[in-house]
């Protein structure tokens, strides 16, 4: 789906916002790309569709905005934040973060379902890029549905953004790991909390509160996590928060030694604290706001047929599904939304679209809210 950019967008070593086009639809610049001279300014400003602001409110503030889909801010707020990772000493690092997470709060706010499923959905990409906005988002959905201040949960997002960033290098390396790690990986992951911290500040970071977060995203009510086996009141709902996102969506992403665990039976262990020592009141909570069987989620109906889940519906049990092959097992050229007031169409039980080869694009089940 084209787009237009605003002249505000054009400026010198700014990435683009959205796709660059001219008047007869040919793709001039990808989103992401970073305007490097004067000369790109002024040939754009020539053949570039050039849009006007809108005013939509965001943070709770009136301001303005390029209007885009959810699934492309998800997607922009991953080439954002790998680009300031990979950049060495980056300037205005807090800047530039705190823009990131304001994508990654207003997909959600625009279409939760829809950046949820990118988690399950969108497994493209650098692994510890993609897997710290997944865990921004699932953070975002959770924290709203906890009605967090605002304060709180925009220092959870960044606090997710950024967790992994004393480990970057290392956490592309053990993806790839089938074997034991190292004692010298070890000891890099156990101090990874600290050495983020010691980054962040580094790079101009001053709040505290998400300073704290970071250093605590691997601590454990019962004592047993790192760096300093903090327990019980010692440790802060939101370090605990950021926890959770983390076992899940590393649990629901595929690696090179393993893969992926399906959605529910991954919210099904954090309950049951399999693996992962966390609250289960809190657990409770989280289950709640992603829904039993997360948007995004293949799944087989009472009727034999294969869907996918849309939206999480009322209840978590009850989720509003897109059946994408029928009864019989024949694909479905246009998924059919099921409306959910048939027993036939309820879920019976979750499946790995991937096993059964069956694949959909996001933008066929949300239409534009997931074009990219």
């Amino acid at each position: 789906m084209k787009r237009l950019i605003h002249p505000s967008d054009l400026q010198i070593g700014r990435p683009l916002p959205c796709d660059a086009y001219d008047s007869k639809g040919t793709l001039l610049l990808r989103e992401g790309h970073v305007i490097t001279s004067a000369r790109q300014i002024e040939k754009l400003t020539q053949l570039a569709q050039l849009s006007r602001m809108t005013d939509e409110p965001t943070d709770g503030t009136a301001e303005s905005v390029v209007r885009v889909s959810p699934l492309s801010l998800v997607l922009g707020a991953r080439q954002h934040l790998h680009a300031l990772f990979i950049t060495e000493s980056p300037r205005d690092f807090p800047a530039k973060l705190a823009r990131i997470t304001g994508m990654v709060r207003r997909a959600c706010r625009l279409n939760a379902d829809v950046a949820l499923a990118s988690i399950l959905m969108r497994r493209d990409g650098l692994y510890a890029i993609r897997h710290a906005v997944n865990v921004a988002i699932a953070c975002q959905v959770a924290g709203e549905a906890m009605k967090l201040p605002a304060t709180e949960l925009t220092a959870t997002v960044a606090a997710a953004l950024t967790m992994n960033i004393g480990m970057f290098e290392l956490q592309q390396q053990l993806q790839a790991l089938d074997g034991p790690l190292t004692d010298a990986q070890h000891e890099a992951v156990r101090s990874h909390c600290e050495r983020s911290v010691a980054s962040l500040r580094g790079y101009g970071v001053s709040s505290e509160l998400w300073l704290d977060i970071v250093q605590d995203h691997h601590e454990r009510p019962d004592g047993s996590g790192y760096p300093s086996g903090k327990a019980g009141d010692g440790l802060g709902l939101l370090a605990q928060l950021l926890s959770l996102a983390d076992v899940y969506c590393a649990r629901v992403s595929s690696r090179d030694f393993r893969p992926a665990m399906l959605p529910n039976v991954a919210l099904r262990r954090l309950f049951l604290s399999e693996g992962a020592a966390v609250s289960p009141e809190l657990a409770a909570l989280f289950i709640k706001a992603l829904g039993v069987y997360p948007p995004g989620t293949g799944v087989r109906l009472r009727n034999g047929s294969i869907a996918v889940v849309t939206h999480r519906g009322a209840t978590g049990h009850l989720p509003r599904v897109a059946s994408i092959t029928t009864h019989d097992g024949l694909r479905i050229a246009v998924p059919i939304r099921r409306r959910g007031d048939m027993s036939a169409h309820e879920v019976s039980e979750a499946v790995d679209l991937d096993i059964l080869q069956l694949t959909v694009s996001m933008e066929a089940l949300w239409g534009a809210d997931a074009s990219s």
